[in-house]
């Protein structure tokens, strides 16, 4: 009875990392989907679905950062699709936090807030006065954090391209962070397939107005 028990025990410590693996490729797999859907859709309601299912995935993974991010992100970017903006920088408002908690001197996790703050204020302009400048702060702080990232540079001239010109922004101001993102877009190779690599499309919409 004792070498039955003392085997089962072996198996079982044999079992747990192969099942940690699978649990972990699972994940990655089910995100890895959900952001190619959202690579192939400019649909709102898409958009909305993949958001709640990439939540979901971080409420089962409440300890992986990058399921945060993207839960975050994804809410985030819907909200600036959608007719109703608030309640979706609601829902990503606890993941983009979290994500930064958890990762505080990630360039990605710092331009995550500086982006949603930015969604905050197109839900609700008059929220400018005060979040402006703390979006560009965390911007400017993910600059610092990783000079190569594209998204950093992006964001940062997004909000100064909205602050008023006489704010200290505008489209002239913005100018130079524009083509740095440029430069920085244009060299910018994600390492992984789970790597964030969006904003390109924006930033494209953003260099047309210099043209």
């Amino acid at each position: 009875m004792k070498q039955i028990l003392t085997y089962m025990l072996y198996t079982l410590l044999l079992s747990t990392p192969l099942l940690a693996q699978d649990t972990t490729n699972n994940w990655q797999q089910s995100l890895a989907a959900e952001l190619k859907t959202l690579d192939n859709s400019a649909s709102v309601s898409v958009w909305k679905q993949s958001a709640d299912k990439i939540s979901g995935l971080a409420n089962e993974h409440p300890k992986e950062w990058l399921l945060q991010y993207y839960a975050g992100w994804a809410n985030t970017q819907a909200s600036f699709k959608s007719d109703s903006p608030e309640a979706l920088c609601d829902k990503a408002e606890a993941h983009v936090k979290k994500a930064l908690d958890m990762q505080p001197s990630h360039s990605e996790t710092l331009t995550l807030m500086a982006y949603w703050m930015s969604a905050k204020i197109n839900a609700q302009h008059s929220r400018g006065v005060t979040l402006g400048s703390q979006s560009k702060k965390y911007a400017e702080r993910a600059i610092e954090a990783n000079p190569a990232n594209p998204r950093a540079y992006l964001v940062k001239a997004l909000v100064i391209y909205h602050t008023p010109a006489m704010f200290g922004g505008g489209k002239k101001k913005a100018k130079p962070v524009v083509e740095q993102a440029a430069q920085k877009y244009a060299s910018f190779k994600p390492k992984s397939q789970l790597d964030p690599d969006w904003g390109e499309n924006i930033y494209e919409e953003l260099a047309k107005k210099y043209q």
